[in-house]
């Protein structure tokens, strides 16, 4: 072959750029060593950074030498050999990374079934392993490459949450919309047997992913317990924005209260398996079927919280010392109103009834409303829009208070997904707003507030 013919040999992969550093913390580490706003940090202890978890996981060496770059990424190299404590911090704050999309179709996709006109972050799909380890964002894993795959286990990237759907190819890819993606248990096996743990989900669409195939999902996660910690089953959600998108079957009371049985069989027989039952459905199955959740007591920590597993049993799980410290009256006469949706209703429903019968001078209406923003087949409290606050406070005057859920507002802004924010739902509303999180406790104090501090002791 001539040399004119011959393919010159493949370069390495560039090393990581560095990132820029925003601020510099007065008296830090860093500002000492010389670095300010601008610079890029390159490389610590000769490891290159690309990304902040480079940069937290590198910068707890109690021996430490930074490379940067001074003013921009094409400034004069500098570096500096640092001794610090292992909790030490070094006082930068660095830039944020570039979020991995999602290239995914998934049949069941929420942001596909937006409205238009929301946020713009509303409409980002992400798939990044970061975020997962981060936040606990489900990933498909579709998208790791091998070095995404070394890099979780080099530095431990542990737990990592994986949607899962289903363990057959076929049904997989179905899901997904998408043909040829890594086949999932192999991915999970390679992860598992080098020490990650990971937790999964089931979004369950009934004809699809129910039934034998969920059967068949359970039996081949399950060998790969106890690093495959637990999975949580959560019923897809369908909103009235699903034109061009595919037919797809709701989760009625009536298949709820027959899924939940073909659930508890799984369950049993997992557990008979492996000695723990693995596979948990989501609370909100149970309330669709008019049925009480489970009680959690048995487990330490309840698996998949944040997913609504335990949800109704985290809330009431202190009633009683709760109820115990309840003043027998309140002073002056007080009405509260808590704004909630049909599946809230089922959850605050105990609490309420006990308040009413407990407290002299108390009165809590539920006032349930329908979710105008997604539709009716959206029933979570979460999702709730401001404007649909503001119309029930407008359509329900006279309250002394109104109790809305925390969870429908963006922690950092207080922000509802309409984009109303909570001041601007108290100033359009002329009234009295409190919110409520995720325990009977927080419930209670948010709806009688000061009304505590003024009974005698």
């Amino acid at each position: 072959m001539s040399r004119a013919a011959t393919k010159p040999p493949a370069s390495p992969p560039a090393a990581p750029a560095g990132i820029k550093v925003l601020k510099v913390d007065h008296a830090s580490l860093a500002e000492r060593a010389g670095m300010a706003a601008g610079d890029y940090l390159v490389a610590m202890n000769s490891h290159p950074i690309g990304d902040v978890i480079d940069y937290w996981f590198h910068s707890a060496a109690e021996r430490l030498k930074l490379e940067w770059r001074a003013g921009g990424p094409d400034g004069p190299p500098k570096q500096k050999t640092l001794r610090k404590a292992f909790h030490e911090r070094i006082g930068l704050e660095v830039e944020p990374f570039e979020i991995k999309r999602c290239t995914n179709y998934c049949v069941f996709c929420f942001v596909h079934q937006l409205p238009t006109g929301l946020r713009r972050e509303l409409y980002i799909k992400d798939e990044d392993f970061r975020l997962s380890f981060l936040y606990g964002n489900y990933i498909t894993g579709t998208n790791l490459s091998q070095a995404d795959m070394d890099r979780i286990v080099r530095m431990k990237l542990s737990p990592i949450y994986f949607s899962i759907h289903a363990t057959d190819q076929q049904v997989r890819e179905e899901l997904l919309a998408k043909k040829n993606i890594p086949p999932i248990i192999p991915q999970l096996r390679w992860l598992t047997e080098r020490g990650i743990f990971v937790h999964g989900q089931i979004v369950l669409c009934p004809g699809l992913n129910d039934g034998a195939v969920l059967e068949q999902t359970v039996e081949e996660l399950s060998a790969l317990h106890p690093a495959l910690e637990s999975i949580a089953v959560v019923p897809l959600g369908l909103t009235d924005h699903r034109a061009r998108l595919p037919k797809l079957q709701e989760v009625t009371p009536e298949y709820a209260r027959k899924f939940l049985k073909e659930i508890a069989k799984i369950q049993r027989k997992t557990k008979k398996a492996i000695g723990f039952p693995l596979v948990f459905p989501s609370d909100e199955f149970f309330l669709i079927a008019g049925l009480d959740p489970p009680v959690y007591s048995q487990y330490p920590e309840i698996p998949q919280l944040a997913n609504g597993v335990g949800m109704l049993y985290r809330f009431y799980e202190h009633l009683e010392e709760i109820c115990a410290d309840l003043p027998e009256s309140l002073p002056e006469p007080r009405r509260v109103a808590a704004i909630t949706t049909t599946l809230g209703e089922q959850v605050l429903r105990r609490l309420v009834q006990e308040l009413n019968q407990r407290v002299e001078n108390l009165t809590v209406d539920i006032l349930v409303t329908n979710n105008t923003l997604f539709g009716d087949g959206i029933t979570v409290s979460g999702l709730l829009p401001g404007q649909d606050f503001l119309r029930m406070i407008h359509a329900h005057p006279g309250y002394d208070r109104y109790l809305i859920p925390e969870n429908s507002l963006r922690g950092w802004d207080q922000r509802f997904l309409d984009d109303m924010t909570l001041e601007d739902l108290r100033q359009e509303a002329g009234v009295e707003i409190a919110t409520g999180a995720d325990t009977a406790e927080s419930f209670v104090a948010a709806a009688l507030g000061e009304a505590l501090a003024a009974i005698p002791q």
